[in-house]
């Protein structure tokens, strides 16, 4: 969520919180007894307004409340320096949304809410297109979480987050008429609504989760009503033993050590040691991290896979298509691990495997959200499924971690691609070029991921070679139908009917490119703010010669134009085929074969593309004067 707010553990991360709660929890979940609210995947603001100067007021930390907060010019000015220029934007324009809402409301309704100067911080996202993280929301929202809400108290100088009920539910009275106020603006102001997570359609999952968590606690020496941090202790002091014989007191410092008790030192635990003891305590100390992970992994592992099962599905509020979403997941998952297990990088590879270990399969892959917020016992948790596995191999693949690069980037040197993300473009343009003699299924499932990718307000163009397959080196007429640039695009008109922000052209480069230079370069029509994604495609080693293709087009574009790094939206075909088996096909007069290399949502016309190929009766002309 970053900013300022609240964190929401998820249930391993309570060290207080017993296995009978966890139980407790998980049956609740299954029967559909879990109320809670969608955790979304934006950016964090704090919210208020001041009637004493009637201005909306901003927060992103606690020295943003205690001073009052930021007006719409002060947050500009804050993100004025920020890499991507539309963080800037998309926080001034849901702010300015927000204050207009506001304005529309009565005095007295102003302060029964917000207080009379900014008292109240209302925990919100701005979730945008623009500024996507992991999930490409539909929507420009600003979205007032129903938890983590703050008041200032002048008097006393405190920050605190209780006794705000009623503020809040004078908000949710007042949400309406805020809405009608902004009906012309691009963002809606909203909160995020409350919501029943979906019971089970049968016990498996919840069965499976406590008889995983029983097998566990057996083997540590648990019970039900022992904690946590009791079940860390259990596996912790045997480890220890293992690797250093230590007196009972210095034991109990080490552990507590380990759980990062206020006051104890590493001096404390060590007092009274022999050196090779101390340097054994020291590196133990030294491992902590990873040595704490592993040693909860198998009860977050069985959170994790029950979280799983109970937010399959689930639907965001926030995306049109979820399935859809999911699927563009599944893709950018597998291309990051794709690169990163090819990367040669082992601390990458590392990484990789150890989310892998959770996530399994991209295919478990299976919701558009960030995850489910919920209530229980006072304390505030999370289920966040796949998304933590996700966002750790996306991060990974995208920006790097400590000091390993991003995996999207290696091997270049500084300077050579600007390496944007699509967050920073006007609008989206990927230029695919190829001979396509003929089109086929595989070309057309390349396309439509790049439609799907570059959106309604973006464009793909279909760049064909002028080149019959004849003119082709490695052509052979004794066993290959000959295939020109006219056939190809009416193939090519039948293929993208579907597909709006789809063009085909007819280049004038033989080299597929060279047309990309040409289309992106001085020249050519791209304009400036666009951003250029050179098709790509992971069949056959292409990503290789594609990383020297992309930084051309960058040296040789026209000024103003950004060039995407092709290998992060690079399509992975999901079957073998090639233009010159259906030359093949068209040779032996085998139509049964042609008709199988097309796509499904074309066959209903399938006698229109065996007459292009010249296969039928000539519908040939009736084709051409469409494609004019």
């Amino acid at each position: 969520m970053g900013g300022f707010a609240g964190h929401m553990s998820h249930l391993y991360e309570n060290p207080a919180l017993t296995f009978k709660q966890i139980k407790d929890v998980f049956s609740k979940a299954s029967n559909g007894e879990l109320e809670g609210t969608e955790k979304t995947d934006g950016q964090n603001l704090f919210v208020s307004y001041s009637v004493k100067t009637g201005r909306a007021k901003a927060a992103r930390n606690k020295g943003h409340i205690v001073t009052g907060g930021l007006n719409a010019e002060q947050l500009a000015e804050k993100f004025m320096e920020h890499a991507n220029p539309n963080i800037k934007k998309v926080f001034v324009e849901a702010f300015d949304t927000f204050e207009k809402a506001v304005q529309s409301l009565d005095p007295e309704v102003q302060i029964s809410i917000f207080g009379s100067d900014a008292d109240v911080f209302y925990n919100a996202e701005v979730q945008d297109p623009r500024t996507m993280n992991i999930i490409k929301y539909d929507t420009k929202t600003l979205n007032i979480h129903q938890v983590g809400h703050v008041r200032y108290d002048k008097e006393t100088r405190q920050i605190k987050q209780t006794g705000l009920t009623q503020h809040a539910r004078t908000l949710d009275s007042a949400l309406s008429t805020m809405q009608n106020a902004i009906q012309d603006k691009e963002y809606n102001v909203q909160k995020n609504a409350v919501r029943t997570l979906r019971a089970l359609d049968d016990d498996i999952a919840l069965n499976t989760a406590i008889e995983r968590l029983d097998n566990e606690l057996r083997k540590a020496g648990v019970s039900d009503n022992q904690t946590i941090s009791d079940y860390l202790v259990a596996r912790l002091v045997p480890y220890i033993s293992q690797q250093v014989e230590l007196p009972e007191q210095n034991k109990e410092l080490l552990l507590k050590r380990l759980f990062k008790i206020k006051g104890v030192t590493f001096n404390h635990v060590a007092k009274g040691l022999e050196p090779e003891q101390k340097e054994i305590v020291r590196a133990i100390i030294k491992n902590q991290g990873n040595m704490m992970k592993s040693m909860i992994f198998p009860i977050e592992d069985i959170v994790h896979d029950f979280s799983v099962a109970m937010l399959k599905g689930l639907e965001s509020f926030f995306v049109l298509d979820n399935a859809k979403e999911v699927m563009r997941l599944r893709s950018e998952v597998s291309k990051a691990r794709s690169a990163i297990e090819g990367s040669g990088d082992e601390e990458a590879i590392r990484i990789l495997s150890q989310q892998m270990r959770k996530l399994k399969n991209v295919e478990d892959i299976s919701t558009a959200i960030e995850g489910f917020v919920f209530d229980y016992d006072g304390h505030t948790y999370k289920f966040t499924g796949n998304f933590a596995p996700v966002n750790q191999i996306l991060g990974l693949f995208k920006y790097g971690r400590g000091k390993t690069p991003p995996i999207q980037f290696l091997g270049e040197q500084e300077g050579d691609m600007e390496g944007l993300g699509t967050e920073l473009c006007e609008r989206l343009v990927a230029v695919v070029p190829g001979a396509f003699k003929p089109p086929h299924r595989g070309h057309y499932n390349m396309v439509k991921h790049y439609s799907d990718i570059v959106g309604t307000s973006g464009e793909v163009v279909v760049l064909v070679s002028p080149l019959a397959a004849s003119e082709r080196r490695g052509f052979n007429s004794t066993t290959q139908a000959d295939v020109n640039a006219q056939q190809s695009m009416q193939i090519w008109d039948l293929f993208t009917r579907n597909l709006p922000n789809v063009i085909v052209e007819r280049s004038m480069m033989r080299s597929p490119v060279r047309a990309t230079y040409e289309y992106t370069g001085p020249d050519g029509p791209m304009k400036v703010g666009d951003c250029a994604i050179p098709g790509a495609s992971t069949k056959d080693g292409d990503e290789t010669r594609f990383n020297a293709f992309a930084k051309d087009v960058e040296k040789y574009a026209k000024p103003g134009i950004k060039v995407i790094h092709p290998l992060g939206y690079a399509f992975t075909p999901s079957e073998d085929m090639h233009a010159s088996d259906v030359r093949r096909a068209i040779k032996d007069n085998d139509e049964d074969a042609v008709l199988a290399h097309m796509p499904e949502h074309v066959l209903a016309e399938k006698d229109k593309i065996l007459s292009i190929l010249g296969l039928q009766a000539d519908l040939g002309a009736e084709m051409l004067e469409e494609t004019k």
